[in-house]
């Protein structure tokens, strides 16, 4: 039954499961490097898609990704790292193109932060929460409340890190964090898998 039980239930929940996670380390590292709005708007309606997918899907879409979830995990760690090394290897020339960055920047973000959260903790949370509650709509809103939250918070440690931290330096903890989030994926994928 749709209410405000459920919406915070699942508000509740999913900015617990996301702090710390891979999603907002890479959106951390995005927001170090690039200008904060595209990075918050791709970051959050990556989030929010995947997060209607898996209100829309409840129990049905588990099942039927039981099988892709180690894959898609796998895949997404290895994006992440592709993602750090590319953006270390190709630093001047972002900067060099500033009309190009904040598309570039929106997404980035979004597609860093979509394929993040396909089969992640958070998503299998929303489903099972659906599924439970038999409220899709207040579960996709309490958790899309509670990820762009998360998405906020992230975004404004990145810009906070990028004005205190010198530029080659942030290039190189920007890298690493990407890469640490990849990583992280990865295991989690071999854990769980």
């Amino acid at each position: 039954m749709e209410g405000l039980v459920p919406f915070a239930a699942a508000l509740g929940l999913i900015v617990v499961l996301e702090l710390g996670d891979k999603t907002q380390l890479a959106t951390i590292s995005l927001a170090s490097r690039h200008p904060w709005p595209p990075v918050l708007l791709g970051a959050a309606t990556g989030l929010i898609l995947v997060t209607a997918i898996g209100s829309a899907a409840g129990l049905l879409l588990a099942e039927v990704l039981r099988d892709w979830i180690f894959a898609i995990k796998i895949g997404g760690g290895l994006l992440f790292i592709a993602f750090g090394v590319a953006s270390y290897r190709h630093q001047e020339r972002e900067a060099a193109d500033e009309t190009a960055r904040p598309r570039g920047a929106f997404l980035t973000a979004f597609i860093v932060n979509a394929v993040a959260e396909l089969g992640d903790k958070t998503q299998l949370a929303v489903i099972i929460l659906v599924a439970s509650t038999g409220a899709p709509l207040s579960v996709f809103a309490g958790a899309s409340v509670g990820l762009t939250a998360v998405a906020g918070a992230s975004v404004a440690i990145g810009t906070g890190l990028a004005r205190i931290l010198h530029a080659d330096r942030m290039r190189v903890a920007s890298t690493l964090l990407f890469i640490a989030a990849g990583v992280l994926l990865i295991v989690e994928a071999l854990i769980t898998g």
